[in-house]
């Protein structure tokens, strides 16, 4: 079994109380699937990182620093050694 490190920022940072947490896995998964891993057991997160059952578009999710929208969006396999990072998305004017 292998661990993926996920890191949360902001308010996901603050209602987790951590700021990394690992999700271990067999194998590798798509970034969907690692993510509702970490709602299984820490089920207060799912309302702030889905919506209607998808990944929430008011957030940036990165594998390994790059964008998801740069890869091949949820659907983004995940592996050991792999870092996840979930950021809120910030526009200004």
């Amino acid at each position: 079994m292998v661990k993926i490190k996920v890191s949360l920022h902001y308010v996901l940072h603050s209602r987790l109380g951590a700021e990394e947490v690992e999700v271990p896995v067999e194998g590798s998964l798509p970034l969907r699937e690692v993510l509702r891993r970490l709602c299984e057991s820490r089920p207060e997160v799912e309302e702030l990182l889905f919506e209607d059952g998808r990944l929430r578009g008011d957030l940036i999710f990165m594998v390994n620093g790059i964008g998801i929208n740069h890869l091949s969006g949820e659907e983004t396999e995940v592996k050991d050694t792999d870092e996840v990072t979930v950021v809120p998305a910030i526009a200004g004017g």
